[in-house]
C-alpha cells in the first residue's frame, strides 16, 4: 500500500492550514527572514539617483501674427526635436561628461564615446507638455505643445542640477540660434532671388529699348497713329495736287494774258511825242523794210538806210532779225507742251508731235534768242510777268512738297507693314519684363516680411523658450523607492515563506490527523490521540534560535517601519549616512 498523500488532493480546511503553519513555522520563518533581510540590504545598498528638472514654456511671438508673420511654420514639437538632435551629438554629450566628471578618467578610457553618449541620453529626461489650442493655419482646435520638462538622473544631487542647468542653457540657446539662422537664410535667399530679377529686370529694359530704337515708328501703340498720319498725308496730297491744278489754271491765264501786251512800254519825249522802243522800232523797220524791199531795188537810198538802221538796232539789242518773235513762239510752245502733259498720257500722239515741235524750235534759235533774256519795261506786263514766277515758285514748292508726302506715306505704309512682326516681339518682351516685374515685387515684398521676422527673432520677440521653473538641488532621491522595496520584501518574504511551507509539507510522506487516516484505510478509528509536546522538545536551542532570528527580522523590520515613518524617511537617512562617511 502506497503511503504517500499528494497534498494538491486533500480537502483541506482552514484548521489544517492553521495546523500546518503552527507545525512548520520554522519551514516559513527561516525562508522569510532571510528574504526579508536580503530585500532590507538591497533597499538599503542600492545607490540613490537624484532628478533636478526644469520647466521651459514654449510662449508665443509678442507681436500680432496679422501684423508680422514669422517665417518659421514648423510646430513646436518639431522644432524641440530637431534641437534635440542638434543638442545630443557626441561632441556635446563628452563636452559635458568631461566639465562636470559624470565619468572618473578610467571609466573614460575603457568605456566607447558612443557607449557614454547612449547611458547619458537615457538619464536625461524629455517631456512634452500638451494642451489644447485653436490652430491658426487650419482654423480648428487642435493639440499643440506648450511647454516641455528637461530632467537629468544623477546620484548626486549638484552635479544633477548642474548638468540639467546645462541643459537648458543650450535648449535655449539652440531654439534662438535656430530661429535666427533659418530666418537669416531665408532673409538671404530671398535676397538673392531679388538681386537676380533685378538684373533679369536690367537686361529685359535694355533689350526692350534697343528693340524701340531698331524699330522706331513700327511699335504697337503707334499702329494707330501712323494710320491716322497716312491718312493726314494723302488728304493733304490730294489737296496738293487740287492746288497744282488750280495753279496750273492760273499760269496758263497768265501766259495767254502776257501774250497779248508788248514786254515793252513806248517811250514818250519832252514835246510829248510818244517814240518807240528798240524793239518795237526794229519791228516797225523790218516791217518798212520788207514793204519797200518790195517796191525798190536793193540799192535803193532807202533800202539801204533801213538795212543799215535794222543792222544797227541788231547790233544794239544783239539779236536776230527775228528772236523776239523766235523766243515768243518757243515760249508759247513750251507752255502749250506743259498743258498737254497735264491733260494727256506720256505716249499720246499730240504730246509726243508737241514735244517734237518745241525741240526744232529750240534747235533752230540761238542761245541769245530765248525768250527769257528779254528785259520787259511794260508794267502791266512784268505785273502779269510777276505774278506767273509766283505762280511757278508755288507750283515747284507744291511739287516738292508732294514729293516729301509720298515718301513720308511711304515710310509709314512701311512701319505699318512691320507692325505684326514687330508687335509680336514686343508683346514677349513686354510680357517678360511685367513677369519677371511682378515676381521682383513679390520678392521684395516677401524679403521685407523676411527682415521683419528676422528683427522679431533678434529681438526675441517671436516665439521662443520662455524658463519659468529653473533646475533646483533636489532633496528627495527619484530612485530607489526604498519604501516599496520594504513593501515588496515583506511580501517576498511571506510568499518564500509559505512556498517553503508549502514545498516541505509536500515532500512529507508522514500520515497527520484523524482525517488522513480514514482517507486512507477506508474506516473510521476507535479512538484518536492528539500530538504531545514534551518539555524538552519546547525548551530545544534549536526551537530557541529559531524563535530569536524571527523575532529579530520582525523587530528588525519594525524599526525600519517607525524610523521611515516617525524620524526620516530611510532613502534620505541613507544618502546622509554615505556623505557623512564621505562615500557620496
Amino acid at each position: 500500500m502506497n503511503m504517500a498523500v499528494d497534498f494538491e488532493e486533500k480537502q483541506m480546511s482552514l484548521n489544517d492550514y492553521l495546523r500546518i503553519i503552527q507545525r512548520r513555522k520554522r519551514h516559513f520563518l527561516i525562508p522569510a527572514a532571510v528574504t526579508m533581510a536580503l530585500m532590507l540590504v538591497i533597499a538599503m545598498v542600492w545607490p540613490a539617483t537624484y532628478r533636478a528638472s526644469a520647466t521651459i514654456l514654449i510662449e508665443e511671438q509678442e507681436i500680432p501674427q496679422d501684423l508680422v508673420r514669422s517665417t518659421i511654420t514648423s510646430y513646436a514639437n518639431q522644432q524641440i526635436k530637431v534641437i534635440t538632435q542638434r543638442i545630443m551629438t557626441l561632441s556635446n554629450i563628452m563636452t559635458i561628461v568631461e566639465k562636470y566628471g559624470l565619468l572618473d578618467e578610467s571609466e573614460l578610457k575603457r568605456t566607447p564615446r558612443t557607449e557614454i553618449a547612449e547611458k547619458f541620453q537615457k538619464n536625461v529626461g524629455l517631456d512634452l507638455v500638451s494642451a489644447e489650442v485653436m490652430d491658426p493655419r487650419l482654423g480648428r482646435p487642435t493639440e499643440a505643445t506648450i511647454a516641455f520638462t528637461l530632467s537629468f538622473d544623477h546620484r548626486s544631487p549638484d552635479v544633477s542640477q548642474k548638468v540639467t542647468n546645462e541643459l537648458v542653457n543650450l535648449y535655449l540657446n539652440e531654439n534662438l540660434k535656430t530661429r535666427t539662422e533659418k530666418t537669416a537664410t531665408t532673409t538671404g535667399f530671398l535676397k538673392n532671388e531679388a538681386d537676380t530679377l533685378h538684373n533679369r529686370i536690367r537686361d529685359l529694359e535694355q533689350q526692350l529699348s534697343n528693340f524701340k530704337q531698331e524699330n522706331e515708328g513700327a511699335l504697337p501703340e503707334l499702329y494707330q497713329y501712323n494710320l491716322n498720319v497716312i491718312e493726314r498725308s494723302d488728304a493733304e496730297l490730294q489737296d496738293a495736287r487740287a492746288r497744282i491744278g488750280e495753279l496750273d489754271k492760273r499760269r496758263l491765264e497768265l501766259m495767254a494774258n502776257m501774250a497779248q501786251i508788248s514786254p515793252y512800254a513806248p517811250t514818250e519825249l519832252p514835246t510829248g511825242e510818244k517814240v518807240l522802243n528798240d524793239h518795237d522800232r526794229l519791228k516797225a523797220l523790218e516791217s518798212e523794210y520788207r514793204a519797200k524791199s518790195a517796191v525798190y531795188s536793193d540799192q535803193h537810198p532807202d533800202v539801204l538806210r533801213l538795212r543799215r538802221e535794222i543792222d544797227s538796232l541788231k547790233n544794239i539789242l544783239g539779236v536776230g532779225s527775228d528772236s523776239e518773235t523766235q523766243a515768243k513762239q518757243i515760249k508759247l510752245e513750251q507752255d502749250k507742251l506743259a498743258q498737254m502733259q497735264q491733260t494727256y498720257q506720256a505716249d499720246h500722239p499730240a504730246l509726243i508731235q508737241q514735244q517734237r515741235l518745241v525741240a526744232t524750235l529750240q534747235g533752230a534759235s540761238r542761245p541769245s534768242t530765248i525768250a527769257s533774256d528779254i528785259r520787259a519795261d511794260n508794267p502791266a506786263y512784268v505785273l502779269l510777268d510777276t505774278q506767273l514766277k509766283a505762280t511757278d515758285a508755288e507750283i515747284k514748292v507744291l511739287d516738292q512738297r508732294i514729293a516729301d508726302l509720298q515718301q513720308k506715306i511711304a515710310r509709314f505704309e512701311s512701319h505699318l507693314s512691320k507692325a505684326p512682326d514687330v508687335e509680336r516681339k514686343y508683346s514677349e518682351l513686354t510680357r517678360d519684363l511685367q513677369t519677371t516685374t511682378a515676381k521682383y515685387q513679390e520678392i521684395t515684398a516677401k524679403q521685407m516680411e523676411a527682415g521683419l521676422a528676422q528683427n522679431l527673432e533678434t529681438e526675441r520677440k517671436g516665439e521662443r523658450f520662455n524658463l519659468i521653473e529653473p533646475p533646483t538641488r533636489p532633496d528627495q532621491p527619484q530612485s530607489p523607492n526604498r519604501i516599496a522595496i520594504v513593501l515588496i520584501g515583506v511580501l517576498l518574504a511571506a510568499v518564500v515563506g509559505f512556498a517553503a511551507v508549502a514545498i516541505a509539507e509536500m515532500l512529507d510522506e508522514g500520515i497527520r490527523g484523524e482525517r488522513e487516516l480514514i482517507e486512507l484505510l477506508g474506516i473510521t478509528p476507535l479512538a484518536s490521540v492528539p500530538y504531545i509536546t514534551i518539555a524538552e522538545e519546547q525548551t530545544s536551542p534549536r526551537t530557541r534560535l529559531q524563535v530569536a532570528i524571527a523575532s529579530i527580522a520582525l523587530g528588525f523590520i519594525a524599526l525600519l517601519l517607525t524610523i521611515h515613518l516617525a524620524f526620516k524617511p530611510l532613502d534620505v537617512l541613507w544618502f546622509v549616512a554615505i556623505r557623512k562617511l564621505g562615500l557620496g
